[in-house]
Parts: structure tokens; sequence; C-alpha cells
């Protein structure tokens, strides 16, 4: 009997790790075409998962349970056949039947092509179709006429050797796809950061950067009487909404405006003293509202209502505040600063501000347990720097280590 010369040698056209070290350096590769834009706005995991579903390699599976097979008439060469007496030379056909096995599988054409790290010295033959492969015999009638059951053996066994060696690439595949997670989510994360850093880098030149528009889907706001805001909206996808966002130095100007206010709360202290946090806080209203435009009290953001909420365009906040009269250090750890890194920011927020008022004479002692509260959050990245003497802080999102959120402390000592 003779295979037939379309057959091809399977597991034996290259290293099968080569191929999967590929697949990993095109997933790498394949997180550099996010926009910037995007990386900011989405989950760093989103965009690793999208990539990783769509590089990682299927564990391929040969379907021996759906396997179906074929008879048909052929001719076969027999003139080396030394169990036969031939006496011309040049080949000598004679009748024979084809005995063929259609075996469905799944995943990739190369997991059949290429050599795993374990392999052995005699690999199978077969013909590679699309979701199945072939197995096939020509015998020559009188041998299929003496013994029938061992043409058919010889086949099954040859696909029991596709079975073994695909076994042999399942190992090598489940270790590269694990490598390929990984350094996928560690890329991902470490472009995020990146692209925060260079973002980092741009606020601190101090001048307006130039930026094509169709490549960052972004605007910066011209001036206007009115302080305005420098707010860039970065239009992802049609699942998300442009995304608005004030640079540091912006929000230093409120917080330096908030803190003025502040010090006109101190200054009159006998106006000041016997005043609620909402009417304190009206005051503060009244000049961002006159400096930067519609400012809002009490607005929904997430599981309440703020007491700050600075929109962008009547729309989404780019700045909010919690105002509150310091009533002790558990109070102002367990309950104020929950309020409002809980229940009032977003994931998308990332400046926000404490304003405490302070009845106390001893402030300092007040403001560093304030300060010390902030330092102990679970939720707690570092001190960032002072804006005048307000201390800033910056935390991380709840359930998102790499959205960060600034926080700035504004304390008003109010006593008679």
């Amino acid at each position: 009997m003779a295979i037939r010369s379309e057959a091809q040698l399977l597991f034996a056209q290259g290293n099968l790790s080569s191929w999967l070290e590929t697949q990993r350096a095109k997933a790498i590769d394949r997180l550099q075409g996010y926009s910037p834009d995007e990386v900011l706005a989405r989950p760093h995991e989103q965009i690793a998962d999208e990539v990783i579903r769509e590089y990682e390699v299927t564990v391929p599976v040969l379907h021996v349970e759906g396997m179906t097979a074929s008879v048909t008439e052929d001719a076969v060469d027999v003139s080396r056949d030394f169990n036969r007496l031939i006496t011309r030379p040049g080949p000598h056909y004679i009748d024979a039947t084809r005995i063929t096995f259609h075996v469905p599988y799944e995943g990739p054409r190369e997991a059949l092509a290429y050599r795993a790290s374990s392999s052995t010295t005699n690999p199978p033959r077969a013909v590679i179709g699309d979701g199945q492969i072939t197995v096939f015999r020509a015998v020559a009638a009188d041998v299929l006429e003496r013994d029938r059951d061992s043409a058919v053996a010889a086949l099954r066994q040859e696909i029991e050797k596709v079975d073994k060696h695909l076994a042999f690439a399942r190992g090598d595949i489940q270790a590269a796809n694990e490598q390929l997670r990984a350094a996928v989510r560690s890329a991902a994360q470490r472009r995020r950061e990146k692209v925060l850093a260079d973002r980092e880098t741009e606020a601190m030149l101090g001048v307006p950067l130039h930026r094509d528009d169709q490549a960052a889907k972004s605007y910066r706001v011209q001036p206007v009487k009115r302080k305005r805001l420098t707010s860039s909206q970065r239009q992802v996808s049609e699942a998300y909404v442009p995304e608005p966002a004030i640079t540091n130095e912006d929000f230093g100007d409120i917080i330096g405006d908030i803190a003025t206010v502040c010090r006109s709360f101190e200054r009159l202290a006998v106006t000041h003293a016997d005043l609620d946090e909402e009417r304190l806080r009206d005051q503060i209203l009244a000049m961002l509202g006159n400096t930067y435009g519609p400012a809002s009290g009490e607005s929904f953001g997430r599981r309440g209502k703020s007491d700050i909420y600075l929109p962008w365009d009547g729309g989404d906040a780019i700045f909010l505040a919690e105002c509150k009269w310091w009533s002790g250090p558990k109070r102002f750890a367990e309950d104020d600063l929950p309020q409002l890194l809980d229940r009032y920011v977003v994931w998308r927020d990332t400046h926000a501000a404490m304003v405490l008022f302070i009845k106390n004479k001893e402030a300092s002692v007040v403001i560093e347990k304030a300060i010390a509260a902030i330092r102990d959050h679970d939720r707690f990245v570092r001190e960032d720097a002072y804006i005048g003497d307000v201390p800033t802080f910056i935390l991380y999102k709840d359930g998102d280590p790499n959205r960060e959120i600034k926080l700035a402390l504004i304390t008003s000592v109010i006593h008679l």
C-alpha cells in the first residue's frame, strides 16, 4: 500500500515556539495601535482583554468522534513492490481502493504544520484542509481482499499519531497563551503609565501644544472675557462619550480662588462662624459661577449630591468639592472623606477638593490630623505639590489603581 503524494508530512515545517513568539510580538505591537486618548478613556484591562482575544491561540483539538469515511476506486503503482514479479521497467499500475477518513479539528493550521517542543521521529501524514484533515490509503485490490482489517487499522493508527502530536502542541500553546496574557496586560499597563506621564509633561510645559485634531480627537478652548478652563474632549468610539478634563494649571486656579474666599471667612469670622456648611458653600459657588461659568451645588454624582459641581458646558463635571465643618478625626476619616471619594467621585473624575471649616483654636493640630487621615486612606498613592499653602494628594479610584484623582485639602479657620 502507498500514501498518495498530495499528503504532507505534519508537524515538520518549522518550530511551533517561533510562531507563538511571533503571535505574542504582534499582540504587543497591536497595543500601540490604540490612540493615547483611547488609552486614557478606557480601563487598560479592557484594552488588554481585546488584544488577548484577538491574538490568543485556540488550543487545537481533533474531533475523532465526528470523523467520516469514504471508499473510492483508485490505482496504485506496484513496480517497487518486491513481493511482486514485475519484469518490465517503469510504473506498473493495478486496481486499488482508496480508503479515506475526514477528521474535523479546531485550532490554527500552524498547530498541525509546525513541530512542538516534544515530537517523534516518525510524524504522521495528512492533507490539512479548512477545519478538517484528510488521512487516506490507496490499497491494492488483492491486498485489501486478503487483509482488510490491517488496512483500516493502519489508517486509524495514523489518526492516533496526529492526535498524539497535537497533544504536544496543546502543551506549548497553553503555556504560550499564559505568557501572552501576562505580557499583554503588563504592556497595556505600561502604555497607560507612559501616556499619563506624557500628559503630565504636556501640563508642565506651560504653553499651548500643537496637536493634530484628526489624530488626537481633541481641542483647546479659546479664552474669552470670563476665565475659562482648558478642556480636551476625546471621542473614542460610539460606546464612549467625549470626556472633559482640566489641566493642573486650571486646577491650581480653582483651588487658589476657593482658598481666597475661605480666607475672607477667616477675616470676617463674626459674620461666618455661625453659618452652616450650605451657606458657606453658596458663597464659594457664587465666586466660581462668576469666574468660570455656571457652577451648581447639591448636584447628583454617583451615589449622592456633591456640594460643589463645576461642569463643562453644562455636562460632565470637571471639578467637584465637598464642604465640611471639622467634627473630629474619626468622623473625617470614616464619613467625610468616603462621602466625597466613594459616593460622589466617578471613574472619569480627575480633580476634587475637600473644603474643611475649622472652629478649633488649635487649628494646626486639626489640619495635621486631616492630612494624616488622607495619608492613611486605603487608596492614598502619594503627596503632590502644594498649591500656595494648600496641600494636594494623589489617590486612585475605587477598583482601578491606574485611574488617579488629585485631591486638594482647603482649610478655613473660623473661630471667634
